[in-house]
This record gives structure tokens, sequence and C-alpha cells, in this order.
């Protein structure tokens, strides 16, 4: 038992166990078109089985939410009052039903002071990424960013300025290649203190405010926080698509008009993307990107439980071990079990690591992040795929060599074919996406001082009104809950959770 035990130790190189320990969150770089990635055997998050995930098999949509009961529905509208943490869990985010809120809860209340002048006194000169567009007939969302300082871009929205857009910014990546859940402009807006703003590490999560986790959604765990500002009063369409996570959407100015569809649609919505499967929480797979229920990279995820497997066996181990010095009945049996589950733990582990590969070998190239941990990209609610993802060099002098940096993607795989104006033109419809006709859609008006809560990958086209002072939200991304049943804890895993207490050393 020794002799296999330390077999499989020798075979993991100390890259492959630290990668493996660290939660499995960096995945090796692989080949979507590989015959090993084609079938990932997983746990089943919607059924709590292993199955076999192919990836050559037809679409399959296994989505169990709430769905648009009929044409042009006008999305619920309810107040924060009496609203408990539990009660908003029970009826739409376990019924994955969107719903609009108004008022904003106590501890977002700092919110209200998100003046400009309160903005720029906070992060006047940090740099950003700024979107630009050539008329105001153009649509954002083409790559096109111009670097400036957030004080600059806040005097052309006081201008009148309509042809720039604030959008989700690039975020550093941690030691063990993580990016983070804050850009440097949303840490600065939202610590407590300015020490925490201008340190390296930002790792505690009471030392912001806004929290990272509001009270309304405690148990969600946090994937990426950002803000939205421009100014345009006609309107501007974001395109229909969906998004990756479930969405907190407040509103502090302006107006945002949203168009709604349930993942009991995805067919409907001639996506870019060669389609894969839609699980029972909603969360859309693509051929070549499978992940759980929840949102983790497959891998990752085999890897993280691993690492877990590895933590209880070796604690088993230790007991067994003092069980066989003090003599006690049954202890040699108790020993050989421990270092069994030991040994299986470390196949895992070496398991995890080689599943991508053709030969198993020690390539330690790997992927900068897996998809749902990545920042957002530069279209407004619209997560970038992993492969879009690099590390990219830059003359400007904002731009560290370990911040994540979002490429350009043109027609990602989650946005739909169908340009926005064609919506409510039914002959058009029929004539070029018919499917869509069979498509029930929903609607609803975000003002001020209110939030919209969004499932994941429910598709929405968000037309953004400015007000004199232009239009200005903050939204959270939370990974997707697929324990529906469960207020308290809400994965059926605790990848998410642990990644969490991870990283802000709870």
């Amino acid at each position: 038992m020794e002799n296999a035990l330390q077999d499989t130790l020798d075979k993991i190189n100390p890259t492959v166990l630290r990668n493996a320990l660290s939660m499995g969150i960096k995945r090796r770089s692989f080949d979507s078109s590989d015959d090993t990635n084609k079938k990932i055997k997983a746990a089943d998050s919607d059924t709590g089985s292993s199955n076999e995930i192919d990836d050559e098999k037809d679409f399959v949509n296994l989505y169990k939410g709430w769905t648009v009961p009929c044409r042009n529905y006008i999305i619920t509208t309810i107040s924060k009052e009496n609203l408990s943490p539990e009660k908003f869990f029970k009826e739409y985010v376990a019924n994955r039903r969107p719903v609009v809120i108004t008022g904003i809860p106590d501890d977002l209340k700092i919110l209200s002071k998100w003046t400009n002048e309160y903005l720029l006194q906070r992060a006047g000169e940090e740099k950003v990424q700024v979107e630009k567009r050539g008329s105001k007939s153009d649509s954002y969302g083409k790559g096109n960013e111009e670097p400036m300082s957030f004080g600059d871009f806040v005097k052309l929205v006081e201008s009148g300025d309509a042809f720039h857009y604030l959008t989700s910014q690039s975020v550093m990546s941690n030691e063990d290649g993580r990016p983070e859940i804050l850009s440097n402009i949303m840490k600065k807006l939202m610590a407590k203190k300015e020490s925490c703003a201008t340190s390296e590490k930002v790792r505690k999560d009471l030392l912001f405010d806004p929290p990272l986790t509001p009270n309304l959604v405690k148990n969600l765990i946090p994937s990426n926080i950002n803000l939205w500002m421009g100014n345009n009063q006609e309107g501007t369409s974001s395109g229909l698509h969906h998004d990756y996570h479930d969405n907190l959407y407040i509103v502090l100015r302006g107006t945002k008009r949203f168009r709604l569809y349930s993942p009991e649609d995805t067919e409907n919505m001639y996506v870019r993307g060669e389609l894969a499967k839609v699980h029972e929480n909603g969360r859309i797979n693509y051929k070549g990107e499978l992940t759980t229920a929840y949102g983790a990279d497959l891998k990752s995820d085999a890897a993280a439980s691993a690492a877990k497997a590895k933590d209880e066996a070796e604690k088993m181990l230790i007991e067994a071990e003092e069980a066989v010095k003090e003599g006690k009945p049954g202890a040699k049996e108790q020993l050989e079990k421990a270092e069994e589950m030991l040994e299986m733990a470390m196949e895992q582990l070496l398991d995890a690591e080689m599943d991508g590969t053709e030969d198993g070998s020690d390539d330690e190239d790997f992927d900068d992040e897996e998809e749902d941990m990545t920042n957002s990209s530069n279209m407004e609610t619209e997560p970038m795929k992993n492969n879009d993802i690099a590390y990219e060099d830059t003359e400007d002098d904002h731009l560290e060599e370990d911040m994540c940096r979002d490429k350009t993607v043109k027609n990602p795989d989650n946005f739909s074919k169908i340009d926005s104006k064609l919506l409510e033109i039914q002959e058009k419809l029929k004539e070029e996406f018919p499917l869509a006709l069979n498509a029930k859609e929903a609607f609803c008006e975000v003002h001020e001082n209110e939030i919209l809560y969004l499932p994941a990958s429910w598709f929405h086209e968000v037309t953004s009104f400015g007000s004199k002072q232009g239009h200005l939200a903050l939204n959270y991304w939370f990974h997707p809950p697929d324990a529906l049943d469960n207020f308290g804890n809400p994965y059926s895993s605790s990848f998410w959770p642990e990644d969490f207490r991870a990283r802000f050393e709870l």
C-alpha cells in the first residue's frame, strides 16, 4: 500500500500539485476539438449523479425555472420593504424569476452619495478604458476603446457627450492567476478606507461599502462588480444576448428598458455559438465550453474536489496513525482504509491535471482563467469566453503585466444574430428568423433607485436613457446557484464558497 501511494505521489510534479491544491482555478490550455475533451465524465449537478457529457450530442434544454406566461408580459415590481433575504431567495432566485425592486436596501444606501463630485473625489485620477463610437447610430461593444482618466470621462458625460461609454474594466490577477472581483476603479469607489484602495491585495470582505455581497443575496458568491456610465438621452441598445451569471442591476441615474426571454426560448434566440446544453437552473453551455450548473469549469471543479478529498484523507490518516500508536482495536484496518483513500485522492489529482491532454505530459502552459472567473467584456452585461482572455502587452503604464485584459470578441457565442431593430418587425422575423416568433417576451423599465434581479442566461436587450447628468448603474454578477431548495447553501458544490473564503482569508 505504501509503495503504491508513493508511486502516485511521485507522478505528480510540484507545479501540478500547487495548482490543484489552490482550488484548481487555473486550468490547462486545451484544444476543444481534441477527442479527450469531447467526453468529460463529471458529476452532473442537475441530477446529483455521474453522467457522460458528450460534446457531439444534440442540444438539450433541461431548464426548470420560471418562464414568461404570455407575449408582452410585464415583469413584476415589488417593494424592498418587508423583503427578507430568505423570502427573496425562495420566491425569485430559486424560481429563476426576474423581478424589479423599488427602493435601495439599507446596506446599499452609500450609493445615494455617488454623485459625480463624490466619484471624482474617490477615483478621479484612476485610468480607465472607455468605449467610443463614431456616431449616434453606431452601437458599442466593437472594441473601440480609448484610455483616459476617469475624471476626463466624467467631464465628457457632463458636457452631454453621447459617444463615450464606461463599461467593465480589466481586473488584476493574484499570484495564482485568478482575476480579482474588483477592478482598480471599483476598489477605490467601494473601499471604506483609502489604505484599502491602494493596497496590493484586498482580502477582507468587510472593508467595502457597498458590500461585496448585499444582504438581499447574502448567500450568493460574487464574481464581478462593475460601473456603467454614459450619456445618451435618445437611448442606446446593448443588443440581444444572455449572461452567464445572476445579475443584480442597480440603476442610480437615468432609465434602463429591458426586453427579456427565458432560457426556455434558447433555441429560438439564434445565438452565434453552437449550443450544447441548458442546465436546470438556466445556465447555458456551448460546444467545447461545458461547465457545471453553477458555472465552474469541469476540470477546475474536478481538481478542487480532488484537493478537498486529499485533505480529508490526510486527516483520516493522521487519526489512524495515532490510533495504531495507542493500540486501539481496529486501528490497523482504519489505517489501511485511510491510506487507500489518500491514494485514490492523489490519483484524482493526477487525473484532473492530465485531463485534456493527449499524452498526459507535464505541460505547464495554462489558460489565464476559466470562463466564469474572467472579467466581463466591454459589452454591457456580457462576460467573455475563456479563449478570449489574455495577458496583453501594452505601453500604457496603468495596465500592468499581471492585469487580465479582455480582447474584443467579434460575434461572441452568447449574442443573438437577430438585430434588435427587427424584434418589432414580425414580417422580417418570419422571413429571416422564424423561430423567434415562438418566443415569449417580457418587458420592464428600471428607474433611478430601482433594482432588477435577472437570473443567469435570461436573454435580454437593454436600452439606456440618460438624464441631464447621464445614466449610471452598478451591477453585481453572482455565480449561478444550483441547489435551489437550500437558502443557506445554494450551491451543490463548495467550489465557489471555498474560493471566496480563500480570496478574502475568511
